[in-house]
């Protein structure tokens, strides 16, 4: 059974934070500006909207597309495989480093045409200068300071569970920060096939 079927078989509900500090399930909603790039391709057939670890292999979240629209959810049963964040010399990380987990890349799926195409959330969709992601943390922190000897700056506040983190590209300078505003979702890519065989720890061989 692929991950993808798998992961079907979860429940996707919204949970709320309990007394025990339980960190809840996401729900993230978007729309694709431009969403004729997908349709003039897949037609009006279902699409699943899937937010993934493509390095892992691993599906984090899932919804479907409504035209230009979609609803997505990381239940609270997943589990991710957390590192510490490792970020650069002079950074500092207080009340103490968190471990974290990168969810990296969304993607729109037609099992009908077997077709994926990755999405990305960003100002614009050629030479973006500010793109988001998501970053869960393991708990309350905040990630402050310049890297050594680089114009990299992190601004972070991290809460326990998941966190919308964008980067900025600037002149002569590079940020990692909270994400202040809902960027767009773009079509980055042309239809990729079949999806199934480039990315068969997803979607399965069949």
């Amino acid at each position: 059974m692929s991950i993808l079927s798998r992961f079907l078989s979860l429940t996707l509900s919204l949970t709320p934070i309990a007394a025990s500090g339980t960190v809840r399930a996401v729900g993230i909603q978007g729309e694709i500006r431009n969403f004729s790039a997908w349709e003039a391709s897949n037609g009006a057939g279902k699409t699943l909207v899937l937010l993934t670890n493509l390095a892992q292999g691993k599906i984090v979240g899932l919804g479907t597309l409504e035209g230009p629209r979609f609803n997505l959810t990381v239940p609270q049963s997943f589990k991710p495989d957390l590192h510490p964040l490792g970020a650069c010399p002079g950074v500092i990380s207080n009340p103490s480093e968190p471990n974290t987990y990168t969810a990296e890349q969304l993607m729109l799926f037609s099992a009908e045409h077997n077709t994926v195409v990755l999405i990305m959330q960003a100002d614009r969709l050629y030479e973006p200068t500010r793109r988001s992601q998501w970053l869960y943390s393991d708990r309350i922190a905040t990630v402050k300071g310049r890297c050594t000897g680089l114009n990299t700056y992190y601004d972070l506040t991290l809460r326990a569970g998941w966190n919308a983190v964008m980067t900025v590209s600037e002149s002569g300078r590079f940020s990692v920060k909270n994400a202040s505003l809902s960027l767009p979702y773009w079509v980055s890519t042309k239809p990729l096939t079949p999806a199934r065989t480039l990315f068969p720890k997803i979607f399965g061989s069949r």
